[in-house]
């Protein structure tokens, strides 16, 4: 078992718990991204964000794109992908582990709407 730093914060305690997860299997890694896929397509712009390692995407939405392969493609590139959770607040949680270091970091797509500016 490892060793917890009781001074650790929330984040820092679930990077470290998610040592012990093994990545989604490919079926079930698509079945999320469908399932976020049909939520994509509602709106038009999404950020996928980790801000620990200053990774910032926007999806830009299009009626004919298949939105569930370009975001298993986005999000495969970065890493084993060990899960994908919905919040409440409708976004989705993505840990990742970095294929080379075997870091977990925690990336957080959601609308994005608010962010674009057009003028």
């Amino acid at each position: 078992m490892s060793d917890i730093d009781l001074g650790m914060n929330l984040y820092e305690f679930n990077k470290q718990a998610m040592n012990s997860e093994r990545p989604l299997d490919p079926i079930a890694l698509n079945i999320k991204t469908i399932e976020i896929a049909k939520e994509m397509e509602k709106k038009k712009y999404w950020m996928l964000l980790c801000n620990e390692r200053k990774d910032y995407s926007v999806f830009v939405v299009k009626k004919k794109t298949n939105i569930a392969e370009e975001l298993k493609i986005t999000i495969t590139n970065r890493g084993h992908i060990l899960s994908i959770d919905k919040q409440e607040d409708g976004s989705y949680e993505i840990w990742i582990r970095d294929f080379d270091t075997k870091e977990n970091f925690a990336y957080y797509l959601f609308d994005y709407t608010f962010g674009i500016i057009k003028v």
